[in-house]
């Protein structure tokens, strides 16, 4: 008898405690509708980190904590571009520490990246050492702020999951990261290494959103597409071209396809202008935003910029 009682004010208690839990997030979710909704600014009260593209966070509600965002694209459409251009806005524009770690290029092209879309300088002119006095004037005005601005930038020569975890840790209790960016997935190596690779993308994909609701922080990353789009006639990417791991699908919050007509054809009527996908989105709804692309700059804008 005193079994039976027991267990039953036990399981009254825990039904008691989970319906304590229920009852504090629906508060908190409700808390959180309602200031968006009465806020006059709302479009600028976000529940993630911004982006920096207006009409892209407006459907995403910008990077949210413990999200994983993955941006894809066939090579010279812009996904370098686009991580950058997010980087540049949470750290330099918005004064929230950011990590990037960079495993296509040197620390050096990184931020010359940063520097020429900053300060809308010609990455060429950079390059070749051809800048003018108004490119370095330009130059001049924004070093101080890129200089100042919480973005820790690591480029090593090869990563592991593991490396990248421990890292990411120190870096959110010693610095308060906020937003980690890994410019290429496939350039990750897993913590069990694989003679399948499409195991080994899908163990790294599956281990980046894990990493992110550990730590609570949006985490972004690159991918590579086959060359599928290549082989339509309009060359549109799909979801299914993500290279080597259907499990970025199923693992991503949000799936970003980047497509710029002018990277295909020179003389089109859309030259300069850019379609970023939203293919996954696992909050709302799937759309596609049209953005100016400044290729010399370096980096993708609003339209209304332009």
């Amino acid at each position: 008898m005193t079994d039976t009682t027991t267990q039953n004010q036990a399981a009254d208690g825990s039904e008691s405690a989970k319906t304590s839990v229920i009852t504090d997030l629906l508060g908190n979710l409700l808390d959180d509708a309602a200031n968006i909704v009465e806020d006059p600014n709302r479009y600028s009260s976000l529940r993630g980190l911004p982006t920096g593209f207006r009409d892209l966070d407006l459907v995403t509600g910008g990077l949210t904590p413990g999200s994983l965002t993955v941006i894809a694209s066939r090579p010279q459409v812009g996904r370098t571009t686009l991580l950058t251009d997010i980087c540049r806005n949470t750290a330099i524009q918005n004064n929230i520490p950011t990590a990037v770690y960079s495993l296509e290029e040197t620390g050096e092209f990184f931020l010359m990246r940063v520097l020429a879309a900053e300060a809308r300088v010609a990455r060429h002119h950079i390059i070749c050492g051809t800048m003018t006095d108004e490119d370095w004037t330009r130059m001049a005005r924004r070093v101080p702020d890129v200089s100042a601005a919480p973005l820790h930038v690591k480029t090593p020569g090869r990563l592991t999951m593991a490396t990248l975890e421990t890292e990411a840790r120190e870096l959110v209790e010693e610095h308060g990261l906020a937003l980690l960016a890994v410019d290429g997935i496939q350039d990750i190596r897993p913590a069990k290494r694989s003679d399948l690779r499409e195991r080994e993308v899908g163990d790294v994909v599956r281990d980046l959103k894990t990493l992110a609701r550990e730590l609570n922080i949006p985490v972004v990353a690159t991918s590579h597409l086959n060359r599928n789009p290549e082989q339509r006639y309009d060359r549109l990417p799909k979801l299914d071209d993500l290279r080597e791991s259907g499990a970025i699908t199923f693992a991503a919050d949000t799936i970003l396809l980047l497509h710029r007509e002018d990277a295909y054809t020179l003389d089109t009527p859309r030259a300069g202008e850019a379609d970023f996908y939203v293919a996954k989105h696992r909050q709302g709804p799937t759309a596609v935003i049209t953005t100016a692309f400044q290729g010399h700059y370096g980096r993708f804008v609003d339209m209304q910029q332009t």
